[in-house]
This record gives structure tokens, sequence and C-alpha cells, in this order.
């Protein structure tokens, strides 16, 4: 219980001064997905995404006020062994809206991005309850209505303490590197470092809520971007026949 209370308290501090903070992009990120599980090696998944940020020309702190992005994505993964996946995502539809900086980009067309993504996972048991978690991931992304394609490479490295069995939290980093389509002056595309709270409602229910921060370097122009983006993503899992079947004899 005085771990809950620790945990609510670091996020209260973290989001006050979060809030507190002049001329701040803030945003609002939503996901949810649904997983079915087949066998012990196999995850099908789809998700949708729904983001909204506040109205940063006029320096007001609604994070609901517009829409950042939406998107719809598939992944399969593949788990190799217990400390490596391999994940395919071989559809995802992408509707992007322009950062708002300025009172211009209120009126700025939507662009729209088809996705295709390769991942690795790894983990390492560091202690009984620490982990180290690592992704790799490379990104195609077909921007439909623009002439340039972008190829992306996101190399994740972080930590994860399991306090419950229901309850875990995790602290990462991760870059996100232009390795084509893009001008040597913006191989870099932007870094995340966040601080997620994971908590399993029910066994196939589990809610991922947090904060994140971004600095970003946008294609258009040469100054960086910093966004404080709050996270809600619920996700749903379903059991296959076969792997109920072959994880039976587990608690027999």
């Amino acid at each position: 219980m005085k771990k809950h209370i620790f945990i609510y308290i670091f996020l209260s501090l973290f989001v006050s001064r979060t809030l507190a903070q002049e001329s701040a992009h803030l945003n609002l990120w939503g996901r949810a997905s649904v997983a079915y599980l087949h066998g012990k090696k196999w995850k099908y998944e789809a998700e949708i995404q729904h983001r909204t940020q506040n109205d940063f020309p006029a320096n007001e702190r609604n994070v609901l006020a517009h829409n950042l992005l939406n998107s719809i994505r598939t992944w399969a993964h593949f788990q190799y062994n217990e400390a490596l996946s391999l994940s395919l995502s071989p559809f995802a539809y992408y509707w992007h809206n322009r950062i708002l900086i300025a009172e211009a980009d209120k009126n700025s067309r939507t662009i729209q991005e088809l996705r295709f993504s390769a991942a690795l996972d790894a983990k390492h048991e560091l202690t009984e309850k620490l982990w180290l978690m690592n992704r790799t991931c490379m990104e195609y992304r077909d921007f439909q209505n623009t002439t340039t394609d972008i190829t992306r490479l996101r190399i994740r490295i972080g930590l994860r303490y399991e306090l419950t069995e229901k309850l875990n939290l995790v602290l990462y980093e991760e870059l996100f590197l232009n390795l084509k389509g893009a001008e040597r002056t913006h191989i870099f595309d932007h870094e995340r470092i966040a601080f997620l709270i994971n908590y399993r409602i029910l066994e196939q229910l589990r809610l991922e809520t947090g904060y994140m921060y971004i600095s970003r370097l946008p294609r258009n122009t040469d100054e960086f971007l910093h966004e404080n983006n709050f996270i809600v993503h619920v996700y749903y899992t379903l059991k296959g026949k076969q792997h109920e079947k072959q994880n039976a004899g587990k608690h027999s």
C-alpha cells in the first residue's frame, strides 16, 4: 500500500510541474488494443489510437482542444523464447494533424500515412523483480499526399520493475532516427523519455498510464519542439482454445 501511495504522489508532483510550465505543448495519447493468443508462441493484435493536443498558439492548457493523430494498426508477435520476441506490423494507417505552433497551423490539411514495421524485443533479468528491456524497430513510412517517404529506426532501452503480480513500473528512453528520405540535418527525428505504470485489472485486461517527454525536430524547421504527453492505454487479451489446452496442465 505504501508503494502505491508513493507512486501516486510522484505522479502528482510530476504532472503539477508539467502543467506549471509556460508555453508547453500538452498532449493526451489514448490507445485501445485487442490481442489474440494462439498457442505458446503467437499473438495477433489490432489497435486504434487517438491523440489530442492543447491550443498552443493561444497558450491554453486543455489537452483535448484539437486532434493530433488517429491510427489503426495490426501486429503479429512471435515469442522465440522467454527473453526474445519478434513482431511484424503488415498494415498501419495514420491520420496526422499538424502540431500547433502558430494560428495558421489550425487550417493545415491532414497528412495520411501507410506504415510497415518490424521489431525485435529482448529482456534481461537483473534481479528477481528488475528487468532490462530493449526494443529495436524499423519502420517504412509511406506518406500518401507527399512525395517523400521515410525509413526510420527506433531504439528503446529501459527498465521494468515488478512491484506485484499485477503492478509494474516502466522507465525508458527511445531514440528515433531517419535513415532514408530526410535531409542529413534531420537524421534525428525525436527522442522519448517515459515513465509508465502498468496495472492488470483482470486476467485479460491491462491498463497502462503515465507521462512521456518528447524532444522533436520537425522536418520543416531547425528548432526543437518539446512536448508533455499524458498516456492512457488499454489492452485486452483473448486466449484461443489451443493456448488454453497447452496451459491447462500448469495449474493441475
